[in-house]
């Protein structure tokens, strides 16, 4: 808490539920929980897409196939051939071949460093020339939901879309420059130890922790900007699978920058003379050793090892979601003699682009995200849907699919397994702003018996940035509740009157799910 500015949190729980809807011109979590009441385990829908050498079948038929479950052959009961673009969508296995009128979902992710006038741009053209009415939207970057405030009309909508993109760069921007400084200083401080300007630890002890704090400083990079929280996808694909309709997902991917270590830089040509100078027996194991260390920190920017394709590939594809991406460049540079702002590895984009592939989505380059995204919309996915009863009469644990292709050469791409119905998640409702007090609840967060009592825990932390983009508050809460509902109430007289950005990330600790809600207020 500060002294000069007391901020004081009011929480209230109470046991009773309340609905939340937010724009979408409808409701999004209304659609999930008229969804959720109406699912029953009659008919499963396995969308499969079928490749031979890269490019889609198309001339497949109901008895081309056979779909097992849990090792059973199971009766397919309606087949479909399906031809969708974000544009339009044919069901190509009626005689009438009508265009199909569908309810769409968009996931707009956003794995950019920096902000620009070109993502806005693509932003504008979304919302002008592909968003209908009817359609709904979610926005991800920084494995965050980042949920709009309802009631807003389009321009409202698109101009909070821009702003929280920019208030997250510009912190995220802050921790990479962070990073950049803090490896500099590093660098400086071995290169004058290298050089016998300063030895307070023996060389080759210098040169390890060196290496360790890069290290160190990479892994938190990777792992806050690079390697995808699975577990937060997990949570945001369990929710877009309960919406009926097509679902889109369009990933403007901005090939991540790091500092790394130049070729033939001062510190690079010193640290080498140093381990290629021991001759003495003693000294030419501690320059192994040193050596050593630089290879593992080679071999942890192959962020591929650390990527989890496959279950996002699984995720996606639960979900029947055709993923589009989108590669942008980063124009950021940092001058340094030792270090540069280098472009993470291919490795990180080819795991992306192969959930692009066995979705029926579209890979593209371009510094002109509108280009590019005007293309992804004529791409076309082509799958089949097959759906069959199951035998059993009580539900198992875990459905286990396999389909089969009674041609030879093709490669079969569908379900390893069908998803648990997933349970509702933690939610920020009722947020609202009077004169300069901020109120909002907490739903739905899971419920555990701790000391004898249903306990729910959540992390709540709240944001505020000013006119000019300035942090002025930044604050969290850990809550625990034995009620089915939380109202928090906190009060900012402390600030002058204007208009503010504010961001409210939940966290449930029990269930690991999460929620964020970002706009503008003004206090």
């Amino acid at each position: 808490m500060r002294s000069s500015k007391k901020l004081y949190w009011n929480i209230l729980a109470t046991a009773f539920f309340l609905t939340l809807t937010i724009f979408s011109s409808g409701s999004l979590l209304a659609q999930v929980e008229k969804t959720q009441e109406e699912v029953t385990v009659t008919a499963v829908e396995v969308p499969v897409r079928v490749l031979y050498q890269g490019q889609s079948v198309k001339d497949l038929t109901k008895e081309d196939f056979t779909i097992y479950e849990n090792g059973i052959k199971q009766k397919i009961t309606s087949f479909e051939a399906v031809s969708r673009k974000i544009a339009a969508t044919r069901v190509l296995s009626q005689p009438e071949n009508k265009m199909r009128p569908s309810k769409r979902l968009f996931m707009l992710i956003f794995n950019i460093i920096d902000y620009n006038q070109a993502v806005g741009e693509a932003i504008d053209y979304f919302f002008q020339h592909i968003f209908r009415p009817g359609d709904h939207f979610l926005v991800l970057t920084e494995n965050r939901l980042i949920k709009i405030q309802k009631g807003k009309n389009k321009p409202d909508v698109i101009l909070t879309i821009k702003e929280a993109l920019k208030k997250y760069k510009i912190l995220s921007a802050q921790n990479t420059l962070k990073a950049f400084r803090e490896l500099r200083f590093e660098g400086d401080r071995l290169l004058a130890t290298l050089r016998g300007q300063s030895q307070f630890v023996p060389l080759d002890q210098a040169m390890i922790r060196f290496f360790d704090n890069y290290q160190r400083a990479w892994l938190n990079y990777r792992r806050q900007y690079l390697t995808p929280e699975l577990s937060s996808y997990r949570s945001i694909i369990r929710r877009v699978r309960q919406i009926e309709g097509e679902k889109w997902a369009i990933c403007f991917q901005q090939r991540e920058l790091f500092p790394k270590l130049k070729n033939a830089s001062r510190l690079d040509i010193a640290i080498n003379n140093w381990i290629e100078s021991q001759a003495d027996p003693m000294n030419q194991i501690k320059a192994r050793l040193v050596q050593a260390k630089r290879m593992e920190l080679q071999r942890s920017l192959d962020v591929s090892e650390f990527f989890p394709a496959e279950s996002l590939k699984e995720l996606f594809m639960e979900a029947n979601i055709t993923f589009h991406m989108i590669l942008l460049k980063s124009f950021r540079t940092v001058f340094s003699q030792d270090f540069e702002l280098q472009e993470v590895a291919e490795d990180y984009e080819d795991c992306f682009k192969k959930i692009s592939q066995v979705t029926g989505g579209s890979t593209s380059f371009s510094n002109n995200p509108t280009e590019a995204l005007t293309k992804a919309t004529e791409k076309e996915d082509y799958y089949y849907l097959l759906v069959y009863s199951p035998h059993e009469d009580i539900e198992p644990k875990e459905r286990k699919i396999e389909v089969k292709v009674n041609r030879s050469g093709l490669k079969v791409i569908s379900l390893k397994h069908l998803p648990e119905r997933p349970e509702p998640f933690i939610t920020i409702a009722d947020f609202k702003v009077n004169r300069k007090t901020v109120k909002f609840s907490l739903l739905n967060y899971k419920m555990s018996k701790i000391k004898g009592k249903k306990t729910g825990i959540a992390d709540v932390k709240i944001t505020l940035f000013d006119e000019n983009s300035k942090k002025v508050f930044d604050q969290g809460k850990n809550l625990n509740s034995t009620k089915k509902e939380t109202h928090i109430s906190l009060n900012f007289n402390w600030l002058k009157s204007g208009n503010y950005f504010i961001i409210i990330q939940a966290m449930d600790k029990i269930a690991n799910e999460s929620d964020v809600l970002s706009s503008y207020i003004k206090l």
